[in-house]
């Protein structure tokens, strides 16, 4: 099946712009960093109408609907893997929500949110300029690689973890053909330069 929830074509697209081994060190680092900071960030923005009419409705907020959001795409490409990632997802986000209910420490747990933020979105571009020499996917897709990107990390560590082999070979043969065709083209537009 090929489309939108067929997890080897989204994941061997993002795989595909993360084969260095230290490029992928650093998403595995700052994804997630990027990932929390963002569902608390989110968290600031609440729903100005009451929508469970109860103590609940701090958690009708952008954070917590966006990390159910992400939860639900999770399930709905592996199961097994988006049911294991789901608690901690939507979690987080309820949690980040609990503590900007405490109005001694929105301003600073705010601007420390942002600078993981932007040092992460920093590490990341190093990563894929220094190390990787392919600009990141978000360039090709942004939606998508944003969305595939917790994900891509939750893989890393289940194939580390010696999980799911069959997927990564099978991963590892369509990771290598995306590569070699992007190669490919990228030598097809760089001139030949003529010799003296």
């Amino acid at each position: 099946m090929k489309g939108v929830l067929n997890l080897e074509d989204q994941l061997s697209f993002y795989m595909a712009y993360h084969s260095n081994k230290v490029n992928i060190l650093i998403h595995s680092i700052c994804v997630p960093l990027i990932t929390f900071s963002s569902f608390f960030l989110l968290a600031n923005f609440k729903s100005p109408l009451p929508v469970f009419q109860s103590s609940l409705d701090a958690y009708a907020n952008l954070g917590v609907l966006s990390s159910a959001g992400l939860a639900i795409l999770y399930i709905l490409l592996d199961p097994y893997v988006g049911t294991a990632v789901a608690p901690i997802v939507i979690g987080s986000s309820m949690l980040f929500t609990d503590i900007l209910e405490n109005d001694s420490y929105i301003a600073k747990a705010n601007s420390v949110a942002g600078v993981i933020f932007v040092i992460s979105w920093i590490a990341q571009f190093i990563g894929h300029g220094v190390f990787e020499h392919r600009a990141p996917a978000l360039l090709d897709n942004l939606v998508q690689a944003l969305i595939l990107a917790p994900f891509f990390v939750t893989y890393e560590a289940v194939f580390v973890l010696g999980f799911r082999k069959d997927l990564q070979k099978r991963l590892e043969v369509k990771v290598a053909d995306k590569i070699k065709k992007f190669k490919e083209a990228k030598q097809a537009k760089t001139p030949v330069k003529e010799k003296k």
